[in-house]
């Protein structure tokens, strides 16, 4: 079963928040400050029974930034690391050196088609940013054309996904939305992403606006409605 999850900087308010909404996945969002504090953070998540990714910052990170994630990453069992492109690519080959058992998941970004299946091609783990794909690939594009690339892309590399991040994104509004702000786009993607036998997890990647328990209770309430509907066949 899909994993939904939330992300949020690692700071004990945004903890109790996701816990009490109903998360039991959380994506870490980090800083090269923030890893300085590596051994608090370990200690602060693991007072919640929750299952982490984090997130590789995409600025100042250098060989003491490096060797604090993989602390991080193996004090937590996390379960992925999302990285950017750029630092896939200044520092892939000492993540695959230093911590083999890492499982990377990089990131597609401002990519035009072409640009988005090199990606998908050359990459050894993926992070599907479904707003990417939608805001930056696929401008203009249908739902329906979203699904279809969406379907293309989990035929051919749903082996190599290893995290994906969902916001509720509708064309012409504001990123980073919750999910029930699209439902049509998240249920499409949810039934695509089960169908192929992803079992990671899906992220409600949201602005700091929307990091409240309310917020957060609506995508939980709307995947249960999923899964709800799903049980009855209705979708």
């Amino acid at each position: 079963m899909l994993k939904i999850a939330t992300k949020f900087a690692p700071e004990v308010p945004a903890f109790e928040t996701a816990w009490k909404a109903g998360f039991r996945f959380a994506e870490f969002w980090l800083s090269a400050d923030l890893l300085k504090r590596v051994d608090t953070i370990v200690e602060q998540a693991k007072r919640y029974p929750l299952a982490y990714v984090p997130h590789l910052p995409n600025k100042k990170v250098d060989k003491n930034a490096v060797e604090r994630v993989i602390r991080l990453y193996r004090g937590l069992n996390c379960q992925a690391m999302v990285l950017h492109q750029p630092m896939m690519d200044a520092w892939g080959a000492a993540f695959a050196e230093q911590a083999p058992e890492m499982k990377l998941a990089v990131e597609n970004h401002v990519l035009n088609e072409e640009q988005f299946w090199d990606w998908a091609e050359k990459n050894p783990g993926l992070n599907l940013d479904v707003e990417h794909l939608w805001l930056f690939t696929l401008k203009g594009a249908t739902l329906n054309q979203v699904s279809e690339t969406l379907a293309r892309f989990l035929k051919k590399y749903k082996q190599k996904l290893n995290h994906v991040h969902l916001p509720g994104y509708i064309p012409g509004g504001d990123e980073h939305r919750p999910m029930y702000c699209s439902r049509d786009f998240v249920f499409m993607v949810w039934d695509q992403l089960h169908a192929a036998g992803y079992e990671q997890f899906v992220v409600s990647e949201v602005n700091g606006s929307y990091q409240t328990l309310q917020d957060l209770k609506m995508d939980q309430l709307l995947f249960e409605r999923w899964r709800e509907l799903r049980k009855h066949n209705v979708r």
